[in-house]
């Protein structure tokens, strides 16, 4: 997920938050800007996201780590499960996995793209692929969320 660190936040809903996300009116958090993340493309139930690692991404032998991997698609799964809560609601992980299928070469741009599987009143499953250029998968996740409320400013 991307940011939501200003509680003025939590009065929109998930689909307004990621929405000015993408269009800059809100400043991502910390972590995307470390993780070269932009959202790409919004709708109800779905989160397209974008990033290119570069060499703080990777591990000692030189390729992505698998944790910026990780850490990509939980934020997808996230964005797509936040698209479907009001204000006053927001999606904690409380599971994810995750299978590499091939490794991520730095500089390498991906797409991630995230649908809720299904919604339930108290929790939220998301499946997403991770793509690269060429449309070869990269990695396959799926992610259970806890819909927690939060106060509203």
């Amino acid at each position: 997920m991307v940011g939501d660190t200003d509680p003025r936040h939590t009065s929109l809903t998930g689909l307004e938050l990621f929405q000015q996300l993408k269009d800059g009116e809100i400043t991502p958090s910390p972590w995307a800007v470390l993780a070269d993340l932009r959202v790409a493309d919004l709708a109800a139930g779905r989160a397209v996201l974008e990033a290119t690692p570069d060499e703080r991404h990777l591990n000692q032998i030189g390729l992505v780590h698998g944790g910026w991997v990780t850490t990509l698609m939980d934020s997808a799964l996230g964005g797509a499960a936040h698209t479907l809560l009001p204000a006053g609601e927001r999606a904690v992980t409380i599971e994810i996995k995750v299978n590499m299928t091939r490794p991520v070469i730095p500089g390498t741009p991906v797409r991630v793209e995230a649908e809720v599987q299904h919604r339930g009143r108290r929790t939220i499953v998301s499946e997403g692929k991770m793509r690269d250029p060429d449309g070869r998968i990269l990695a396959i996740a799926l992610a259970t969320f806890a819909v927690v409320e939060v106060p509203q400013a």
